[in-house]
């Protein structure tokens, strides 16, 4: 019975040891990746929209959406918006990553004392910086033109405006005896380049 109980611990011993190695392994795991997010994503990045003479381009797109009038699960205005923000980033992202070259987006960042981020971070994909000035949406679209060099760019959106009109729909239910209607939403967004600038490093 003894050497019974001494295996038992011995065993049990073994058992928590590889448990606690495995909780060690998932913890260290855990600090990589979620500490270099940390220190990949920083607060002094802001996508700088591009304007003026350096480069003054932008697209213009529309999104629509429509209910049942009475339909109170679907928020037709925002799904509109959300599309017309969406296609005016897609129209504008080809253009950004083929035409805004480093010294482009050094010198935006320059104007305002930052420097233009040239390193690759994938977490921007997720958690794109802050515009400046505001939008309503940003996106990250990936490394310009000239290979290494290349600066960071973003798809920057705003809103233009937002129509809704009604129509009769015998495909809709009536609401309060009322004749069946169809609410349509469309949506208008301006989309510009943005480059990526950071704060200098401390020499």
């Amino acid at each position: 019975m003894a050497e019974h109980g001494m295996k038992v611990r011995k065993w049990g011993y073994r058992r928590a040891m590889k448990i606690g190695s495995h909780t060690c392994v998932i913890i260290a795991l855990f600090a990589a990746v979620f500490g270099c997010g940390i220190s990949l994503v920083s607060a002094t990045d802001f996508c700088i929209e591009l304007t003026g003479i350096g480069f003054n381009r932008g697209h213009e797109r529309r999104g629509d959406e429509n209910a049942c009038a009475g339909d109170e699960s679907l928020n037709i205005k925002g799904v509109a918006r959300d599309r017309a923000r969406n296609n005016a980033n897609n129209a504008i992202a080809s253009q950004c990553l083929r035409d805004v070259t480093h010294t482009i987006g050094q010198q935006a960042c320059a104007r305002i004392n930052l420097v233009a981020n040239t390193s690759p971070n994938n977490l921007w994909a997720d958690f794109p910086p802050a515009a400046k000035p505001n939008a309503d949406n940003v996106r990250y679209i990936g490394r310009g033109v000239e290979g290494s060099a290349s600066v960071n760019l973003c798809a920057v959106a705003r809103d233009v405006r937002i129509r809704t009109r009604s129509v009769v729909d015998g495909h809709c239910p009536h609401v309060n005896g009322l004749l069946p209607h169809r609410i349509f939403a469309t949506a208008r967004a301006r989309a510009r380049c943005a480059v990526i600038c950071s704060s200098p490093q401390p020499e």
